[in-house]
């Protein structure tokens, strides 16, 4: 099995679901910054699947660490071009709350 560990910023809210069993579970994208060989900017999107609940109000800008199961795919865009799909299905999670969010005692 392949893990992947993510640390990132989710560019939605996170969505909640159901599946075909009727358990709930939240879909979410997680995007990572990086620096390319000329220093330029690039981010990686990964689409997750959580069914660990606790997580459902996680909303856009939050920060996140995720461990889950990984599995890459060759897809198209609508215009026909090759894209690349990366799914993690997660099995482990923290964060989801904005620092300006956080109670303070």
């Amino acid at each position: 099995m392949q893990q992947v560990t993510i640390s990132g910023t989710l560019l939605s809210d996170a969505e909640n679901c159901v599946d075909k069993n009727q358990r709930s579970y939240i879909r979410f994208t997680v995007t990572c910054g990086d620096n390319d060989e000329n220093g330029r900017s690039i981010y990686t999107h990964y689409r997750c699947t959580c069914y660990i609940a606790g997580y459902e109000k996680m909303k856009k800008g939050d920060q996140v660490f995720v461990t889950g199961k990984q599995k890459i795919r060759l897809g198209q865009t609508a215009q026909g071009e090759p894209k690349i799909n990366i799914d993690v299905m997660v099995f482990q999670i923290s964060g989801g709350r904005r620092a300006d969010q956080r109670n303070t005692r």
